[in-house]
Order: C-alpha cells, then structure tokens, then sequence
C-alpha cells in the first residue's frame, strides 16, 4: 500500500507521506458502526420491551442516560487507542498484575459467550415466530446464519463494516415502519420523560432501569473499538493525533446515537403498544402477539425480521473482539475468524440446546436474562482498567486523563459497578 502511494503521488514523499496520512485518517470512520450493534442486540430488546409495556414512556430517559454513559466510555477507549497506538487488551496483559490479567481475559471471553448466547437464543425465537421453527432448530439454523455472514464479509474490515451497516439498517428501517404503524402521541412521550422519577420509585421499575443500563454497557466492545482503531492509527504521525481523535469521536457519537435512537424506538412502540395491559411484558413472543394484535400481522413479522438481523448483526463484532482479545492476551494467537467462530457458536450453543431441553423450551427469554447477567458480571474487568490506564501520564501522554473528567470517569466506573452488584444480588434472591 505504501509503494502505491508514493508511486500516484509521482514520487513525491512529502506528498505521499500527505496522501497516506489522507488514507489513514479517512479509516478513523467507520469502527463507531462496529461497536453500535452491541446496544441492540436481543439482550436489550427484552428490558427495552419490559419497561414500556409496564412503564409506559416513563424509563424512556434510562435509555437516554446509559446511551450517554456507553459513548463516554468508548470514546475513553478511542482516546486511549490513538494515544498509545495499542488496544485495551495489549495494555491491559502488559501493566496489570498477570492475576488481574488473567481474570480481564476470562470476563472477557465470558462476555463474548454470553452475546453468542443471545444472538443464537434471540435468532431461534425470531425463526419460530416467523416459520414456527422448534427452538432447538432455531438455535442450529441461526449458528449456520453465522457462518454465512460471516463468508460474506470474508475477512475484510471494511466489508464487515458494510454488512454490520447493512444489518443495522434493516433494524433502523424496521423500527420506523414500527413507530409509525403504532403513531405515538408524542406530547405523552414527554411527559412521559419528565416521570422518570415515579417508574424508578417503582421497585421493578428500577430493576429494569438497572437491566437497561447493564444491557447498554457491554464490556467487550471496549475491546473491539480499541482494536480496531489502534490498528488504524499505526500510519499515524504525532501531528495528526488531534484530528483523529476528533474524527473517532464523531463517527462514535453519530453511530452510538442511531443505535440509542434503535432502543427508544422499541421502548416507545412497546410502550405504544404493549401498555395499558396491567402486566410488563417481557417475552418477546408476547410482544409479538400483541404487536400482532394490535398494529396487524405485518408488524409483527417486521418486529420478528428486525429481531433476526439484530441477533445476526452481533455475530460479526464478537468474533473480531474474540480475535482482538486473544492477541492482546497472548491467548490462541493465530486462531482464523471461522475457527473462533465455530469454538464459540459450538460451546454457546450446546449452553443453549442443554438449557431449553432442561426447562423444556418454556423460558428462552431467561436465557437472554442470563446473558445480561453475565456482561453485568464482567464489565467491571473492562471498565477498571480503562479508566486506570487512561489516567496514567507515562502511558497517556499529553492525552491522559486527569480532572473533572477522570474524577467524572472514576464515579461512573464504581457507580456503574456498585448498581450491577445490586442487580446481581437481587436477581440471586
């Protein structure tokens, strides 16, 4: 790439050295799109839903708040990326304790497995609701989706980044037919916004609060973000930092937006739709029904449509955030996108298969509970140690973190950890 370069600048170096830098501020957009399909994959769509159809629009500013809090966390990550050059993983395996590091790179593995949960679980509900596939079925057909995404975008970052688009797109479009056909009034989704304080006051209220902000946060797309703009970032000489730094701020603000746009829509039509029943939803085959019922047949095979592109579009994010996480903790280094693929498909899917046999396909939207659970218990391991390394000055440079925003950071990680814990517990009980 580089002798290409300088041969279309005509020799040039100062010109080609220009041109390349051209080139490689250009691919700071494009990894916020990577790390937006974490905020709407199943998982969230089950506390999205549970909150509107029992709360009404009344938990529609968790949604905006913990949206709030995952950009500042992944632009936190971005920041760190582009100053050192280096990923979270790589950072973390190098100045943490080897114990610490080792339990980072578990809770991180766990996470993935724990979105590869939802994804097959959230597919097989999709594929049933749509064709009346048996749930097991569901799970083995939607693993075989994977690997056809997968061929698709066949190793190449940027075709990944168009499949994810597209992915994504068909969810967005989906979600706007939804929120038409159910015509919110929207002065009572203000109002609504301004209650926020009744529903959290509700014990179950707030803990579905709670579930929305541990679905919004997830750990290994801290990971995943920082790869990939690392790896971006190597061409870079010091005097473009600044700018690339503004430019991954962006496109993470304008990507993480749509997706927060995404989860108030299923708020909103699940509120629109679903409330006023005198019970919270929180099974997506409910929803489907009464979406059918009361906004027609063809709202619900587009909630189901919109559902398996949400699932699907996971698929490509975990397995480059496996890859990144392996390498950075030295960790099945060489392992091919397919191999990783299949490793975790084959133990989440077993997971999956051994827990719908065990409680007879009665509750697979426990299982997308469970996967919550999971990226609760392992965001702490993500979080600390960005928050840690993103205020070291040997490390940071000029860029590290001090201040109102370190103090700011600093609060949110252990505000963010406090109320997981709490969540935990309570759903232990």
């Amino acid at each position: 790439m580089t002798r290409f370069i300088y041969a279309i600048s005509g020799g040039n170096a100062a010109l080609a050295q220009d041109v390349q830098v051209s080139a490689s501020l250009r691919r700071m957009v494009g990894s916020g799109i990577l790390v937006a399909v974490g905020y709407i994959d199943p998982g969230n769509w089950a506390t999205d839903i549970a909150g509107g159809s029992g709360f009404g629009y009344g938990l529609l500013m968790v949604v905006f708040v913990s949206a709030f809090l995952a950009l500042g966390f992944q632009v936190l990550v971005s920041r760190l990326a582009l100053a050192t050059g280096e990923d979270l993983a790589t950072l973390t395996a190098r100045h943490l304790s080897p114990g610490l590091a080792k339990a980072a790179w578990l809770a991180g593995e766990a996470a993935i497995l724990a979105t590869a949960l939802a994804e097959l679980v959230g597919g097989a509900i999709a594929l049933r609701l749509l064709f009346g596939l048996p749930l097991i079925a569901g799970v083995a057909v939607t693993g075989v989706g994977t690997f056809a995404v997968l061929a698709l975008a066949r190793g190449n970052a940027d075709r990944h980044e168009r499949v994810i688009a597209l992915l994504l797109s068909i969810v967005a479009m989906s979600f706007v037919f939804l929120l038409f056909k159910a015509n919110p009034a929207w002065t009572e989704v203000a109002g609504g916004v301004a209650r926020t304080g009744q529903a959290l006051r509700d014990p179950q209220g707030f803990l579905i609060a709670l579930g929305i902000l541990g679905a919004t946060l997830i750990p290994h797309n801290l990971y995943l973000h920082s790869g990939s703009l690392a790896q971006r970032a190597q061409q870079l000489p010091p005097s473009a930092r600044d700018l690339a730094l503004r430019m991954a701020r962006n496109d993470t603000i304008v990507s993480l937006g749509v997706a927060m746009l995404i989860n108030a829509a299923i708020m909103i039509v699940a509120a629109a739709s679903l409330s006023g029943s005198g019970m919270i939803v929180s099974s997506l085959d409910d929803a489907h029904a009464v979406i059918g019922r009361t906004l027609g047949v063809g709202a619900a095979v587009v909630f189901a449509v919109a559902l398996y592109a949400a699932g699907q579009s996971s698929t490509l994010t975990g397995v480059m955030a496996g890859r990144i996480l392996s390498n950075g903790f030295q960790v099945r280094r060489g392992w091919s996108d397919r191999r990783r693929a299949l490793a975790t498909r084959l133990v989440a899917g077993g997971a999956a298969a051994g827990l719908l046999v065990f409680t007879g396909g009665e509750d697979p939207d426990g299982l997308l509970v469970l996967s919550q659970v999971i990226l609760s218990l392992a965001l702490p391991f993500a979080l600390g140690p960005l928050v840690a390394l993103a205020r070291r000055k040997d490390l940071m440079g000029r860029y590290a973190l001090r201040g109102a925003w370190a103090w700011a950071a600093m609060t949110a990680t252990a505000c963010i950890i406090a109320l997981d814990g709490y969540l935990l517990v309570d759903m232990v009980a």
